[in-house]
């Protein structure tokens, strides 16, 4: 089985070492859950799953569980992510925000609109399955309730966020109304955060842990932004029970473009929620097929982040009395400049290891030029002639990644991404003799713009959350049903790539509060 959490998307995904030997095994029904008696030794007991986590490192132990009366199936543990590149031809960025205001999402599903008939949400509990939480952000600290770690890296109680990705979800579900504007779709709602994911993957045993602790806790959501190739008997028969217990489940598509919904978005009880951008277009990453229920915004969505965790760079130009401010992309991995310093530019040219031949760069920095060549091949050649700063400029303006390392401070240089223009300017003053003076700068933040189904499937949790508070009464499947009704068509709706249409908070919450009736 193949999990991949829909990230800022992370390049390459290394899956952390799977406990060894463990598998899931699903009992037929309660009676067979509490008369087993398995030959291997049983790790954890999921009473709300009739679900046992063993040991069984042997195929013949694994054998030996699916002979047993009882028994349903048994499924290996899996640790297999994938990774994924973001199309080009979309607006899509990572990009640090140090000021959060009303965000654009929030006004296209008509959030707003549905505060007041649903109580911004007060007194539903929704348990975000992910990277784990900042629980002392300013926008969640007030929202957040508890948490738990599933990943097997601690005993349970560490539930931070390493990535950003959880963090970002659950703000966009929950996040506290600021003075700006800025807030979760219902932003009186509970957050709960379940890690079932690290920083290079996830999980199938803790996934279930996560699905059965959202039903020990009597949650009303659960939002899964994160998702599979293939299906998962142990996966299912968790979201079914989920669903028996009265949660709704609302998961993301995936990230691939491709016409074919990831699991678990794909299984039907599910709330499969696909990606549009701001013109109302289909994310050009967005998957989509039979099983897409509706859409949400996930292009260009700002929500928490880790706090100080964001990176916003500047670069100040200064030419004799002249002084400009650019904003600029710090590379991922490498090193970043937290004060500044004016230092003097060198044209590196294309920044191959000739380019830096006879220059001594200390105290300099290496200005090159956006080639085929693996960014991180030109710092480490201008850190080879002295300097510990590079500026990159985008040749065409193109989108480019700039995550070369998912840890920084791998690269004990900073390096920037600047675009076409700037660089260019720098390399006509440098050319005319006029020596310009440049300062560079980094700042942690708090928020982050970011993009993916990811982000699109927690406004539809949101809005679930806005629907329980308004009628508790409607059971996960009339809420499905209802979020069809009452979406706003969109078209050209080829393959269903839209779904039912544009999530509609405030018809949706209208149409609650008519069933109450």
């Amino acid at each position: 089985m193949k999990f991949t959490f829909f990230t800022f998307l992370l390049s390459v995904l290394l899956t952390p070492a799977a406990q060894a030997g463990r598998a899931i095994v699903f009992m037929k029904d309660r009676q067979a859950f509490e008369t087993a008696r398995l030959p291997v030794k049983v790790q954890k007991h999921l009473k709300n799953l009739n679900t046992f986590i063993v040991e069984a490192p042997h195929e013949s132990q694994l054998q030996a569980l699916k002979n047993l009366p009882g028994v349903s199936y048994v499924e290996k543990e899996h640790n297999h992510p994938l990774g994924l590149r973001p199309q080009k031809q979309s607006r899509l960025a990572n990009i640090a925000i140090d000021r959060a205001e009303r965000t654009w999402g929030l006004e296209a599903i008509k959030a707003p609109q549905a505060w007041d008939l649903a109580g911004k949400g007060q007194g539903i509990r929704v348990l975000v399955l992910d990277t784990g939480i900042d629980p002392k952000h300013p926008s969640l600290k007030d929202n957040f309730e508890k948490g738990r770690d599933f990943t097997g890296l601690s005993k349970g109680e560490d539930f931070t966020d390493q990535t950003g990705h959880g963090t970002h979800v659950a703000g966009t579900v929950a996040a506290v109304e600021n003075n700006a504007g800025f807030a979760g779709v219902a932003p009186k709602a509970k957050i709960l955060a379940g890690c079932v994911c690290s920083e290079m993957g996830c999980n199938n045993v803790a996934m279930i842990e996560g699905l059965d602790w959202g039903v020990s806790e009597k949650v009303d959501v659960i939002n899964l932004s994160l998702g599979s190739t293939s299906s998962s008997p142990a996966e299912q028969e968790a979201i079914l029970r989920a669903d028996r217990a009265g949660i709704s489940v609302v998961a993301a598509t995936g990230n691939y473009g491709i016409d074919s919904v990831l699991f678990p978005a794909a299984y039907p009880s599910v709330i499969a929620v696909g990606a549009v951008d701001r013109n109302m277009e289909i994310a050009s990453f967005s998957q989509y097929g039979p099983e897409v229920t509706v859409v949400a915004p996930g292009v260009e969505v700002i929500s928490t982040y880790p706090v100080g965790k964001g990176r916003k760079s500047f670069l100040t130009l200064k030419v004799g009395a002249r002084r400009i401010q650019s904003s600029i992309d710090l590379m991922m991995g490498t090193t970043p400049s937290w004060n500044p310093q004016d230092m003097t530019v060198v044209d590196c040219g294309w920044g191959r290891p000739e380019d830096f031949k006879g220059k001594d760069l200390t105290g300099k920095i290496a200005l090159v030029a956006k080639t085929n060549q693996d960014f991180a091949d030109q710092i480490r050649s201008a850190m080879l002639a002295g300097s510990r700063h590079v500026l990159i400029y985008n040749t065409d303006d193109q989108y480019t990644d700039v995550r070369l390392f998912e840890k920084e401070n791998s690269l004990f240089a900073s390096a920037y991404l600047i675009d076409a223009k700037l660089g260019w300017e720098l390399r006509s003053l440098l050319a005319a003799g006029k020596n310009p003076v440049v300062s560079l700068q980094t700042i942690g933040t708090n928020y982050f713009e970011t993009f993916g189904t990811s982000m699109a499937s927690p406004h539809v949790a949101g809005v679930v959350a806005l629907i329980k508070a308004t009628n508790k009464k409607l059971t996960p499947a009339q809420i499905k049903s209802l979020l069809i009704k009452t979406a706003l068509p969109l078209t050209p709706n080829d393959h269903n790539k839209f779904g039912a249409g544009l999530v509609d908070a405030q018809a949706a919450v209208i149409e609650a509060q008519r069933l109450l009736k």
